[in-house]
């Protein structure tokens, strides 16, 4: 069930970026898996545009969220039970690490975002870049190229 709903919220996610995200600025490419130096990492969904490469980690967890940059897990609670899971912060870092190799770019020019599509409340201060609404006003907010248009 765990991986039907986390299927679930990744085609969410991109029908929303088809519906939101200009293909002739923004190309995407979902569920991809490259080889690292120590395994091998799966990227939910990847933005290609003139104004960076985004990273977008989707999460379909619903109920509150308690986490910080800091934590090495962080906390759901649901109907008063509590759920840990990975802080998928740590897990975008990583992933933009192998990116920034496999496509030999600057990491400068990568752009990560924890994207939770689910109903939740985040009950925690959270960093700019870990959202539950936006995502396509997240990404279009970057307006400065650093790459050509020819992509």
């Amino acid at each position: 069930m765990k991986q039907f709903k986390g299927w679930l919220g990744e085609k969410k996610t991109a029908f929303r970026m088809w519906l939101f995200l200009n293909t002739a600025i923004y190309r995407r490419f979902h569920n991809i898996i490259l080889a690292s130096s120590n395994g091998t990492t799966q990227i939910d969904h990847l933005i290609v545009s003139p104004y960076g490469v985004f990273i977008v980690e989707t999460k379909n967890i619903k109920g509150w969220i308690f986490g910080s940059k800091e934590n090495k897990l962080w906390t759901q609670v649901l109907f008063n039970e509590k759920y840990k899971f990975q802080n998928p912060l740590r897990q975008t870092y990583r992933q933009k690490k192998v990116i920034s190799e496999f496509l030999d770019i600057q990491e400068r020019y990568i752009h990560t975002v924890v994207y939770f599509v689910s109903n939740c409340s985040f009950r925690t201060c959270m960093p700019d870049n870990v959202i539950n609404y936006g995502l396509s006003s997240y990404i279009k907010k970057f307006r400065e190229p650093v790459f050509s248009s020819d992509i």
